[in-house]
């Protein structure tokens, strides 16, 4: 894995893997992740970083990059193994807690 950060786009990029990127999916507001064709997780892309607070996982994103499923995110949230933010119907994660876990 790759973190990078492009100070004159301010720009975060989260590379998994060198891959081709065949579709670019917007997660939230200016945070993008780039799949195979197979759909795949590659990168993960965070546009206006220093305008953003803190940039938060969609539940599905998280199970990309933990590589785990959905249904398993659900269950450590439920069991408070995994800290969320419900807003509205959808789970939002902070990287600081996805990295816990990835430890």
């Amino acid at each position: 894995m790759k973190i990078s950060y492009d100070k004159s786009s301010d720009a975060l990029s989260i590379v998994f893997k060198k891959d081709r990127i065949s579709k670019d999916v917007q997660l939230s507001p200016n945070v993008f992740a780039g799949l195979t064709r197979s759909g795949d997780l590659v990168e993960i892309q965070i546009l206006e970083v220093s305008q953003a607070e803190s940039p938060w996982f969609t539940l599905e994103a998280a199970a990309k990059y933990l590589g785990k499923s959905e249904r398993t995110l659900l269950r450590w949230i439920k069991s408070g193994q995994l800290k969320s933010k419900k807003i509205g119907k959808e789970y939002r994660i902070s990287p600081e807690d996805l990295d816990k876990l990835a430890s």
